[in-house]
């Protein structure tokens, strides 16, 4: 019987290397979405304070938010994580030096605007500049909503 039984956790193991890397891809895709999300809700409340909705006082909480969150958008796009209910482009693994600097622009930007979020002038093209880095990256690297 001792034999049986191994061959049951050999197969078990066989089945486990199978299937982990698509649960982790899956799972790397939710993560890459949530943090996408959160820098677009980030974005979006950057907006609403530089058309006067949302107080100025909230732009360096906010700025430093962007800051933080752009540190980790390098490693959000893992191998195998290109074909699993994402808008991200093949370009993102296949063209990797020029995401590479389309990411760090993005991070420059951020950046600076948690620098430039003192007056409303230096904040708002802290802000142009910002959501231009989105669009250099948004642009070849995503696929357009169906």
């Amino acid at each position: 019987m001792p034999s049986q039984s191994i061959r049951i956790l050999a197969a078990l193991a066989v089945m486990s290397a199978l299937t982990t890397p698509s649960f982790a891809n899956e799972d790397a895709v939710k993560y890459r979405k949530g943090v996408m999300s959160a820098i677009g809700g980030t974005m979006g409340s950057l907006a609403a304070v530089l058309k006067g909705k949302a107080p100025m006082s909230h732009a360096p909480a906010l700025s430093n938010a962007m800051a933080q969150l752009s540190m980790v958008v390098p490693d959000i796009f893992p191998a195998g994580s290109d074909s699993i209910d994402s808008r991200a482009k093949e370009e993102i693994w296949t063209q990797k030096e020029k995401f590479a600097t389309a990411v760090k622009t993005f991070q420059a930007a951020a950046m600076n605007i948690s620098k430039a979020s003192g007056d409303k002038a230096s904040f708002g093209e802290a802000f142009k500049a910002l959501g231009a880095a989105c669009g250099g990256c948004h642009k070849p690297f995503r696929e357009p909503k169906n």
